[in-house]
């Protein structure tokens, strides 16, 4: 019996006496990478954070924070019957209080709860709906 080269991953045994080799598990990448406000929190640990506008409450980061990349989040922007949930560009984190789980947005609150509404489908399938909701947020810092 002749040896053949094997693929690290592959599942079939190289000759019969030998247990086939196994994938190793895939792990999801972490999303700890440290953000522009240096928290190094992930989307997990914002779960539920209070986000504050420059002139009040605009919501809290919601659970489907998750679905999206690591450089946006989630922010249900509505109360319990009015539910809304935007996009939220992480560079827009103006500060984070761990203590009183708040972020801090250094933009207008109508500016956030005005953003285009986060489309789970969209998300997926239209390759500049992130780039048009930092255009959103963007356009604030030019105003000033």
């Amino acid at each position: 019996m002749t040896d053949r080269v094997v693929h690290p991953y592959d599942p079939t045994p190289a000759h019969t006496t030998a247990a086939p080799l196994t994938r190793p598990e895939p792990t999801a990448a972490p999303l700890t990478r440290p953000e522009p406000t240096g928290s190094g929190l992930t989307h997990a640990d914002l779960l539920g954070y209070a986000v504050e506008a420059d002139d009040g409450s605009a919501g809290t980061v919601d659970a489907h924070s998750e679905e999206v990349a690591p450089n946006h989040l989630v922010v249900d922007t509505g109360g319990p019957l009015l539910s809304k949930k935007v996009l939220l560009p992480r560079w827009a984190i103006a500060r984070v209080d761990e203590a009183n789980r708040t972020l801090h947005v250094a933009r207008p609150r109508d500016l956030v709860k005005a953003a285009p509404l986060f489309d789970r489908d969209m998300r997926v399938t239209d390759p500049g709906y992130r780039a048009r909701i930092d255009e959103h947020y963007r356009q604030e810092q030019r105003q000033h």
